[in-house]
């Protein structure tokens, strides 16, 4: 297996390739996905059912990648650029000064959030629905973010 691994890792690196990672702690963690991917259909190839491996291989390779680059998105959530911080990462502080800037609509969809409720689901528990819940809630952020620049 780990020979088949070894073959196969020029078509590895070039579905790395396909997603231009830039820098090379992101190719080096694309290709440890990669690997992953091909491991798992070196595990379900057959070739006895007259298909190359190269074809039936790139969708599992490149499925990973995609986790792999999901993961390393939300594990970079707190670091949102133009120096905003996330919802999740903001001190604890912060949350007693929001109470002052937002109406009690817009406290409540903040903190369904904070709690990890998705859209549909806030819709669902305040009794809206999901467009009038998201331009509420995105008007909140919205809001927070103009409140915390002033206070920078």
């Amino acid at each position: 297996m780990d020979e088949l691994i070894e073959e196969n890792m020029g078509l590895v690196i070039s579905v790395v390739n396909s997603f231009s990672p830039k820098t090379a702690s992101e190719r080096d963690d694309y290709t440890q996905a990669g690997r992953i991917g091909l491991w798992k259909a070196l595990n379900k190839y057959d070739k006895s059912r007259g298909c190359k491996l190269s074809p039936f291989a790139w969708n599992p390779i490149r499925w990973e990648i995609i986790k792999e680059i999901k993961k390393q998105k939300k594990a970079l959530y707190c670091s949102i650029p133009n120096g905003y911080t996330s919802l999740y990462c903001m001190e604890e502080d912060f949350w007693d000064k929001i109470p002052v800037i937002l109406q009690e609509e817009e406290k409540e969809l903040i903190d369904l959030r904070r709690m990890g409720y998705k859209l549909a689901e806030m819709a669902n528990i305040t009794g809206n629905k999901i467009p009038y819940v998201k331009r509420v809630f995105y008007n909140a952020i919205k809001r927070i973010k103009e409140a915390t620049k002033k206070s920078v």
